[in-house]
């Protein structure tokens, strides 16, 4: 499965591509079918891997729904390199929200690439039944977050110590 906007591809990854990612992250991009970066700057982040590991013991536990539970590859298509990652933490719930985060390699922030990233996933998420609003969090500090997340007409609406969450609509109807 593939989603394809207009610059990027998304990419769930299986079990199998989260295990490489967090063993040898090149050989995920050579399973990917991507030019391997000399850096894997998104792979030095601990709370990265911690995800990562997370995803991974999540996807292992419910394969069949592995779309809902794992990290999608963000992929620029041009470049052929990828650029970050969308995660899933789940089906919707009993209130129909579905919770996203996001990271983007620092060198492809401030270009769109995470809104278009954002529109792709939130898009294929309202396309299933049960869905009612796709929902993030960002550090109070997180400017860049704050506005990726307004362009797409997400709310803020809780806030904790530390973080704002957002919940985006699915768009109106015609």
């Amino acid at each position: 499965m593939k989603l394809t906007g207009e610059h990027l591809d998304l990419s769930p990854l299986s079990a199998s591509e989260l295990a490489l990612a967090l063993a040898d992250y090149a050989g995920l991009e050579q399973a990917l079918g991507l030019n391997v970066t000399a850096t894997a700057t998104l792979m030095d982040d601990e709370e990265m891997r911690y995800a990562m590991r997370v995803r991974h013991a999540k996807v292992l536990q419910d394969e069949e729904n592995y779309c809902w539970l794992t990290m999608w590859a963000i992929i620029h298509r041009e470049q052929r390199q990828l650029i970050g990652f969308l995660i899933l933490k789940g089906r919707p719930n009993e209130q129909g929200e579905v919770i996203v985060g996001y990271v983007l390699d620092e060198r492809y922030r401030g270009q769109g690439y995470a809104t278009e990233a954002l529109r792709q996933i939130t898009a294929w998420i309202f396309s299933h039944p049960g869905a009612r609003w796709v929902i993030a969090d960002t550090e109070k500090d997180n400017l860049a977050s704050h506005r990726v997340l307004q362009h797409l007409g997400a709310e803020l609406y809780r806030e904790t110590e530390d973080l704002f969450w957002w919940r985006i609509a699915p768009p109106a109807s015609d």
